[in-house]
């Protein structure tokens, strides 16, 4: 629930969260706009970042469905302070890549025309594991360079300039990223950043299930990632983001203090002055 959620990060030092914006207008239907936003306010949490609710990769119907009251959402999400939204995007979809490809880029476009109209970003997250890409003649993108193709793509067609990149350190980790492939992304595409760590196994066995506390293991270099970010000039949003069967057996207060603490240590490592933690 968003109240339990957002006094969690308050009592663990976050300052802001990633948030379900469906959730946030269920509230406001039931209770008033001021409910939700005093919610933030009270406890100084920002909402810095929602998933897409909009269903892109399902069936016309839906997908229409999500896309007419996607506007609705936008404006609720700009009125509470918000202006990032983020999606992530399959490598594969089991049907010829060329058909996927241009689906997706036709709904992510006109979902990014919404979002626009209300000052909103959208962020297009790579997912970088082998096992998301089985077939190597037919996928999508996976990695920084095509990820950033498929932004033009999406911005060429239609004029627009919100949409960018939710840059996932383990994503970037397990597509075989490289620094300068980090560095190549101009700062203002830089919707969101996702950090964690992982474990200590061959690339290509890498499952995305599968990850550790940002600095656990070492395998992924996060101070050099965090680093790279501050020399473009990134001083936006970051979240620890992490799948992981032993931390998800704490209680929920244990699971923050953890989380808070190894993002506030790879930070401390990076020489990066913690603004905002979610």
């Amino acid at each position: 629930m968003l109240p339990d959620f957002i006094a969690l990060a308050k009592n663990h030092g976050f300052s802001a969260i990633e948030f379900s914006i469906d959730e946030a207008a269920q509230m406001a239907a039931n209770n008033g706009f001021e409910s939700v936003a005093t919610l933030f306010d009270e406890a100084t949490i920002l909402p810095i970042t929602f998933g897409l609710p909009t269903q892109w990769r399902k069936g016309e119907d839906e997908f229409q469905a999500g896309l007419a009251t996607l506007s609705e959402r936008a404006k609720l999400a700009q009125d509470l302070g918000c202006s990032r939204c983020v999606t992530y995007v399959l490598p594969d979809n089991d049907e010829p890549v060329a058909e996927y490809s241009l689906r997706s880029v036709n709904r992510l476009r006109e979902i990014a025309k919404v979002l626009e109209e209300q000052g909103v970003r959208l962020g297009l997250e790579f997912l970088g594991p082998q096992h998301f890409r089985p077939d190597p003649n037919n996928f999508w993108f996976y990695d920084i360079a095509g990820a950033l193709g498929v932004v033009k793509q999406i911005e060429d067609g239609a004029a627009l300039e919100n949409v960018g990149l939710l840059v996932d350190a383990w994503h970037w980790h397990t597509s075989g990223g490289t620094m300068m492939d980090l560095a190549s992304i101009p700062v203002e595409k830089i919707v969101h950043v996702h950090i964690s760590d992982a474990p200590d196994i061959p690339i290509e066995m890498q499952n995305d299930q599968e990850r550790l506390l940002p600095g656990a293991s070492g395998v992924i270099d996060i101070v050099g990632f965090l680093g790279t970010l501050a020399a473009l000039g990134f001083d936006g949003p970051l979240a620890v983001e992490t799948f992981n069967e032993e931390l998800n057996a704490l209680s929920a207060d244990e699971a923050a203090n953890q989380a808070a603490l190894a993002v506030a240590g790879v930070l401390r490592a990076a020489n990066i002055e913690p603004v905002r933690l979610v």
